[in-house]
């Protein structure tokens, strides 16, 4: 027996004090919650508000007025772009025309091929148009964004696996197994013993965030910790770290948000 569609979202915009721009808030209806429950999700960026299924978006609203000042400390806590605030999530998902890989420098055109209803999707590259095709439905964001990071994963690997034995070698460290994945919220792991984890999605961050995260690693084999010998090993081989792990929060901020 088919499933009976879900609603389209509802949508309110509140206006946030100290001259924010306002924010667009979804309204998502829960048959389990018993009260009002509003939070902010920092990456992707959105607000969503669950409400009772009987209760209206007239007293939503109300009850939102009464936690504006917190919405608006954890909003400029998490500082998103003020051009995503009012736009809603479904908008923000679009998927771009094209993408940009800023640790090689290259610009990727995407070309969709939807396919309605489909629950899988698949991407490949074509190198002599410099394009990526997305095959699937567009509607399917985990699909999509599953298929699409498996593609970025290839292009990942050999690149940072070369920046990582350059690294090591100036480190004055041996060569040490890489593993490649699109996690989620580290951009890199390691242990005392044992392989390297870097994330695919650095490919879309420029080269000095990208060397700070590869340094930051090895350093961990030298000190397993954040000590002051830690600090004094990455102020060596990476005098300018500060700036970089400014680089890489604002790029962390703008990843595509198709691919969240």
């Amino acid at each position: 027996m088919p499933r009976e569609p879900k609603p389209d979202p509802e949508y309110i915009m509140l206006d946030l004090p100290d001259g924010m721009p306002p924010v667009c808030c979804m309204v998502r209806r829960s048959l389990k919650a018993k009260r009002f429950l509003l939070r902010v999700c920092p990456r992707p960026f959105y607000v969503e508000l669950a409400i009772p299924k009987k209760r209206s978006v007239a007293s939503a609203l109300k009850f939102c007025e009464s936690r504006i000042v917190w919405l608006a400390a954890t909003i400029r806590r998490y500082g998103p772009r003020p051009e995503i605030m009012s736009r809603k999530p479904a908008e923000l998902r679009r998927i771009p025309e094209k993408i940009e890989l800023e640790l090689t420098g290259e610009t990727l055109r995407i070309a969709v091929e939807e396919m309605p209803g489909s629950e899988k999707a698949r991407c490949w590259y074509d190198p002599l148009f410099k394009q990526i095709t997305i095959q699937g439905d567009p509607a399917n964001t985990k699909a999509v964004a599953k298929a699409f990071l498996a593609l970025l994963t290839q292009f990942a690997e050999p690149v940072l696996k070369a920046r990582l034995h350059t690294h090591a070698a100036v480190m004055g460290l041996p060569v040490y197994p890489l593993r490649v994945r699109p996690e989620k919220t580290r951009w890199g792991c390691c242990f005392s013993a044992g392989p390297i984890t870097l994330n695919s999605k650095l490919i879309l961050f420029p080269p000095e965030a990208v060397d700070y995260v590869i340094v930051h690693e090895l350093c961990h084999k030298f000190e397993m910790n954040h000590s002051e010998r830690f600090k004094k090993k990455l102020e060596k081989y990476c005098p300018e770290w500060r700036l970089a792990d400014s680089i890489l929060r604002e790029c962390a901020r703008n990843i595509p948000f198709f691919l969240h």
